[in-house]
């Protein structure tokens, strides 16, 4: 499946300007644990490349998606391993 970036409402302030990355049916986010603590000042250029890989170790095995220095992993399956930031929609 392809990967899309999902780009906000413009009339929706706090995410204008903001996308968020789509596989299939399945909405990613990205956490601070897999992104250096810190995730809400963090930007993903526009044409920076998007790749996914089946990540055996991470919760029993699950599909992340690594692009613009981040690693995004499904929406369901945050915050499962402690506490921090997390965001779906993501600068560009």
């Amino acid at each position: 499946m392809p990967i899309h970036r999902v780009v906000a409402d413009s009339r929706v302030a706090e995410d204008r300007g903001k996308v968020a990355i789509q596989r299939g049916p399945i909405v990613y986010c990205v956490e601070g644990i897999d992104n250096d603590g810190h995730v809400l000042d963090r930007a993903m250029p526009a044409g920076a490349p998007l790749a996914h890989h089946l990540d055996r170790d991470l919760l029993g095995g699950i599909e992340v998606i690594t692009g613009g220095g981040l690693i995004a992993v499904p929406y369901y399956a945050w915050n499962n391993r402690g506490r921090g930031e997390m965001t779906v929609w993501i600068a560009q």
